[in-house]
């Protein structure tokens, strides 16, 4: 579905273009109107070669490269980043060299150029306190990881340079995306890794009992909802962006397997200390944007994502 194209086109830095959220956010932004850069160390040619899409091969470290690919953006969607919540539990430093430190030099060469707005991806899963009520930009911090602690440290950062006038800054706390594009990646998102063991034929691994939950949001509703930024280029927030419900894996292997009408073998491996127990996101601050949205619904956004992956027909 071809998105309505904005009255003024803008030029949009998407920094981590090759990855689930930076490739879906430049395709959604390039079918907008808006002229986009992609920058990315991988480039995607079936992205670079989208109407609208400029490729910047580079490495968010590379500074020079960085500089010219961000010099007259009016916007840039930061999403390039070398880390997940499992892989530096053991190396917090790495998060620093990796993450927090490009992200400063990122900093300091948009205030330069002019930049107007950073749009920061920061992570509902996992910054929030334990918890089975939902979440308000306001409630309790509690990060358990140095994945989690980047993510805080992070946004403070970048709205202490708002209060500075640097630019403008919104930091979107999200949920569990999913959908087509996702790949398999450690610590990151059980579905590509369910649907990798049923291409296989091997059995889905589940941490815990499966009472576990999560706020489960389809990329077609992250891309849609942060593409407000480009409306509000002057403006800063904190939102919250997931559905609002909480999803068990228990209840996200039951839709699959009914979505395919077939049993599935589960394996139970133990819980994670690192993992929270429950997690759902109030999205009303959000939403007060764009009155009367509607979220897909979890058992579309599946369906759409087995019909994808071609374990379901179309």
């Amino acid at each position: 579905m071809r998105e309505q194209q904005p009255h003024t086109p803008l030029r949009v830095v998407v920094l981590g273009a090759a990855g689930f959220l930076g490739s879906s956010m430049t395709r959604f932004l390039a079918a907008q109107g808006h002229d986009v850069v992609a920058y990315w160390r991988q480039p995607r040619p079936e992205i670079a070669q989208l109407p609208g899409v400029a490729s910047v091969l580079g490495d968010i470290r590379d500074t020079w490269i960085l500089s010219d690919a961000i010099k007259g953006a009016d916007i840039i969607y930061h999403f390039a980043s070398a880390t997940y919540p499992s892989r530096f539990f053991s190396e917090p430093a790495a998060e620093y060299t990796e993450a927090l430190s490009p992200l400063l030099v990122l900093m300091e060469t948009a205030a330069y150029h002019g930049v107007r707005k950073i749009v920061f991806p920061s992570s509902g899963g996992t910054v929030y306190a334990d918890t089975d009520q939902p979440r308000h930009e306001d409630s309790a911090t509690d990060p358990r990881s140095p994945y989690a602690i980047f993510k805080l440290a992070a946004e403070q950062l970048l709205r202490h340079a708002t209060r500075r006038g640097l630019f403008a800054t919104d930091i979107f706390r999200i949920g569990n995306p999913y959908g087509p594009g996702q790949r398999t990646r450690p610590g990151q998102g059980v579905l590509p890794h369910w649907i990798e063991a049923l291409h296989h034929g091997t059995p889905i691994r589940v941490y815990g009992d499966g009472s576990a939950s999560r706020d489960y949001i389809y990329i077609e509703d992250v891309c849609r909802l942060m593409a407000i930024s480009c409306d509000r280029l002057d403006e800063s927030n904190v939102f919250n962006l997931g559905t609002g419900v909480a999803t068990s894996l228990e209840e996200l292997v039951g839709t699959i397997r009914r979505l395919l009408d077939k049993e599935i073998e589960v394996v139970h491996l133990p819980h994670r200390s690192s993992d929270i127990t429950s997690i759902s996101l109030d999205p009303q601050r959000l939403l007060t944007l764009v009155p009367n949205y509607q979220f897909i619904p979890m058992e579309e956004g599946i369906r759409r994502t087995l019909q994808h992956h071609r374990l379901l027909s179309v």
